[in-house]
């Protein structure tokens, strides 16, 4: 049986576990999105304006999510991996080194995107929850709203709690409770479109076009709230190496695209019957005897949809950090399944700021004036990207690269401006935490650029130790030394000369090297070269979603031929401290405290290399800018 036919006969759980982790966030959008929009225009129960607007969601949602993402961007796999760094990988042509591939400009383009993530990341678990709560409102009042705020913020803190068990070991229960939520909805859908079936009738694309040509403004100002509806969409290529491309492309079609457009369509029907816009049409759906139940099934959906983005944060935080954009964090492994993992920091850091949200715009419909900016900006980021790989990697024709390109292109830039119209109300958050992110990113690379250039200036040519080492005692045993550059000898290793002038029998120049790609195969992840007089150079290189694991290395290296006994193997590794005293040319005072604060607080290279605690030497040392 073939590999693929094999593939064919999982698609059907993978496509179960992708209803849950990837399809999360998209599920739980009708539960704000539609009344978001309908609040742009002055007649919002209208039958032209409330067709027009399903018209529009309708096929937004087929358009660009089934189009663009599933169609066309699933297709661009490194690896079988997906996400904007495998994107920006693929932008290297097969024959382009990799400073050729990775112009300045497609890094920062990506690093863009990136950062609009974050706010995605902190908004998602904030709107999704009030929004679930928020169906409890009628019940008490609105004198309780206060109670429906803390109540949030309060689930919010859970979801963020839970985040250190793992999302493995609650898994195998996402998918099922998932795909009971779109049959849930698409059966409310079915049900009151079956008491208004004129509803149907939004499926024509003639209504979308009526209500742009009648009212331009009210309905370029409504693409503000449609992008509502394609939430979530950008997972679907970020999570494709958790379930393939298959998997994903099955579920959409066969239960996520349908249940939501019965939802969309129902909850238009509710509004033509009642020839109004009155409370939540979502909850509208439901029979007053089952509200609670329904908050409650709600609330769950939007936990499940708050795991599955903060776990994207967390793998992004992971892919910046080892391709040397940002410190280095501590991440625990919640299970031996790669890509399930928890960063502490990012954690807290999430959590205080959802709950700030959460406070701050206290509804779902003050909220959703802050959404959309970071999905639109991600979704055009990934376009112009997409379009550099079908170019670059793909060969295609400029005739035929050109034409898609404006297309995607111009809807998204036309999303991206509706809801800039939103930054008063909200939308310069997500702004203001791109620019945190990426600002973090300009000091972090500053910093380090500088540190690295002192490295080579003060640094020994590799070969030069070489040959000067045969002069120096030695003394049995091994000692494994880092470098960032494989052609110049580590300052450890010249400190150590120079305070206790002898080096181990053998020393290994260690040169970590993270590539482009999610995993490198084991066989191909370690290269040793014999220098001479004991000296070997080791290369180790690794994917974005690999860490590097020094003790499985050396042991295979010692199968190579480097005498390497574990039991008698130092590791050397050095611990950087910035003085703020003098002047600093190029880089500020207040850069360089917050560049020291963030090396101070990074994860050192022996937890990151997951280094034997008892056979590890830190050598401090303090380095001016």
């Amino acid at each position: 049986m073939g590999r693929s036919e094999h593939a064919r006969k999982g698609t059907p759980l993978l496509a179960l576990g992708a209803i849950g982790v990837v399809f999360g966030d998209i599920g739980t959008s009708p539960l704000y999105a539609l009344r978001a929009t309908l609040s742009f225009s002055a007649t919002p129960s209208a039958e032209e304006t409330v067709l027009g607007t399903l018209s529009i969601i309708i096929w937004g949602l087929l358009l660009i999510v089934g189009g663009k993402y599933i169609s066309l961007l699933l297709r661009a796999d490194n690896g079988g991996e997906g996400g904007l760094f495998a994107l920006l990988a693929l932008t290297r042509s097969r024959d382009d080194t990799p400073a050729q591939g990775r112009g300045r400009w497609l890094l920062w383009l990506a690093l863009l995107g990136a950062a609009l993530l974050y706010g995605d990341g902190i908004i998602t678990p904030a709107i999704s929850v009030l929004s679930a709560m928020g169906g409890l409102a009628p019940v008490h009042g609105p004198e309780h709203a206060h109670w429906v705020v803390v109540a949030s913020a309060f689930i919010v803190v859970g979801v963020f709690l839970t985040q250190r068990l793992g999302s493995g070991r609650i898994g195998w229960l996402v998918g099922p409770l998932m795909l009971a939520w779109f049959v849930l909805i698409a059966a409310l859908g079915v049900r009151a479109i079956l008491d208004a079936p004129g509803v149907l009738r939004a499926f024509s694309p003639v209504w979308a076009v009526q209500l742009v040509g009648s009212s331009p403004g009210t309905a370029f100002a409504m693409l503000g709230g449609v992008v509502l509806c394609l939430t979530g969409a950008e997972a679907l290529y970020a999570d494709m190496g958790h379930f393939g491309r298959r998997a994903i492309a099955v579920a959409w079609w066969c239960v996520v695209c349908p249940s939501l457009l019965l939802a969309y369509l129902g909850q238009g029907a509710v509004i033509l019957s009642a020839n109004k816009l009155v409370g939540n049409p979502f909850f509208e759906l439901v029979p007053p005897t089952m509200l609670v139940p329904m908050v409650v099934a709600a609330t769950l959906a939007a936990i499940i949809a708050s795991q599955a983005i903060i776990s994207g944060v967390f793998s992004m935080t992971r892919q910046l950090a080892q391709q040397g954009l940002i410190p280095p964090l501590r991440v625990i492994h919640t299970s031996d399944v790669e890509g399930q993992i928890y960063l502490p920091a990012i954690n807290v850091l999430m959590a205080v700021a959802c709950v700030l949200v959460v406070l701050l715009f206290g509804s779902a419909e003050r909220l959703a004036g802050a959404y959309g900016l970071a999905v639109t900006g991600v979704m055009a980021v990934s376009t112009v990207l997409f379009a550099v790989v079908a170019r670059r990697r793909w060969h295609w024709p400029m005739f035929a690269v050109i034409p898609a390109i404006v297309v995607l292109l111009s809807v998204d830039l036309l999303l991206v401006a509706a809801n800039a119209l939103k930054i008063p109300e909200g939308g310069w958050m997500p702004l203001a935490v791109a620019v945190l992110v990426l600002w973090i990113i300009g000091v972090w690379r500053a910093g380090m650029r500088r540190i690295n250039r002192n490295r080579l200036e003060d640094g020994l040519p590799l070969t030069r130790f070489v040959d000067s080492v045969a002069k120096t005692p030695r003394w049995p045993g091994t000692g494994v030394f880092f470098g960032r550059d494989p052609s110049t000898t580590p300052v450890t290793i010249r400190k150590l000369q120079r305070h206790v002038p002898t080096l181990p029998e053998t020393v290994v120049v260690v040169h970590l090297q993270p590539l482009g790609v999610p995993r490198v195969p084991f066989q191909n992840r370690l290269r040793v070269e014999d220098l001479g007089s004991g000296v070997w150079r080791a290369t180790v290189r690794f994917g974005y979603l690999q860490p590097p694991d020094m003790p499985s290395m050396l042991r295979d290296a010692s199968e190579r031929g480097v005498p390497a006994d574990p039991a008698s193997t130092s590791y050397w590794v050095r611990r950087e401290q910035v003085s703020l005293a003098g002047t600093h040319a190029g880089m500020g005072r207040w850069r360089l405290a917050m560049f020291a604060f963030m090396l101070r607080n990074a994860n050192v290279l022996p937890d990151m290399l997951d280094l034997p605690p008892r056979r590890t030497v830190e050598m401090g040392m303090r380095t001016s800018l």
